[in-house]
């Protein structure tokens, strides 16, 4: 019973922790505003990676792993970000 409810636990610890760190990665205040564009351009800035993203992982469906296209497809975001002039902050 006790190594259920400890197996419990961390499962339900690691999915919460993994949503949080998918969240952040869509919100302003994570990002440094070098150029002053305001969070209105930024939120359009996200929604063009998003889509951006998404329509580049489509490409490799077939090819590789769940994991592995999750990856591909947040490093995409972050790249498509990051040549729009928003840093992801540590």
């Amino acid at each position: 019973m006790i190594k259920h409810t400890f197996l419990f636990f961390l499962v339900l610890e690691v999915l919460i922790l993994s949503l949080s760190a998918c969240a952040s990665k869509t919100e302003y205040l994570s990002y440094e505003d070098k150029k002053q564009k305001g969070p209105k351009v930024f939120n359009v800035d996200v929604e063009f990676c998003k889509r951006y993203a998404q329509d580049n992982e489509k490409q490799i469906e077939g090819s590789k792993g769940a994991g592995e296209r999750f990856q591909y497809k947040n490093s995409i975001f972050l790249l498509c970000m990051k040549n729009k002039d928003w840093i992801l902050r540590q």
